[in-house]
């Protein structure tokens, strides 16, 4: 019995190159998106990171009494972070929160502020959260 004929390739051995060919056009497809996925996620994580530890900056070179919502706000406004990060371009947000932490037994003292940034943005089917903190204490002087 013969398997193979003699006049070369035959139409199982046609079908069966087509299918070894779009298996793995497919696995290096999928091979191709999972690194543009992930090389994009660590783009953007490394841009607001950056754009975070700007406003961190600029935040120790303000005096106690000027850290502020507001001044927390404008200098993400300043950074471009805001600009980036927004609903209507690529459904993302960026979350600003300052908390004085207050002594309970001294109630009229205020020496520390804890400032928090946080990035929500999506890549991909991925959604990431970037939350980083920085706390402000009150210079004697």
């Amino acid at each position: 019995m013969k398997i193979k004929s003699e006049a070369g390739a035959t139409g199982m051995d046609m079908v069966a190159g087509i299918i070894i060919f779009i298996l793995s056009a497919a696995v290096v497809a999928s091979m191709y998106y999972q690194i543009y996925v992930t090389t994009t996620q660590i783009k953007v994580h490394q841009y607001a990171l950056g754009c975070i530890t700007d406003i961190f900056e600029k935040i120790d070179l303000e005096s106690y009494e000027n850290v502020s919502e507001d001044k927390v706000k404008e200098l993400i406004k300043q950074s471009g972070l805001e600009t980036y990060f927004n609903d209507e371009k690529n459904d993302s947000r960026v979350y600003s929160y300052l908390e004085n932490y207050k002594d309970e037994s001294k109630v009229d003292q205020d020496l520390v502020k804890k400032i928090t940034i946080t990035v929500v943005y999506t890549v991909g089917e991925n959604q990431m959260t970037l939350p980083m903190s920085k706390i402000k204490v009150k210079e004697s002087g």
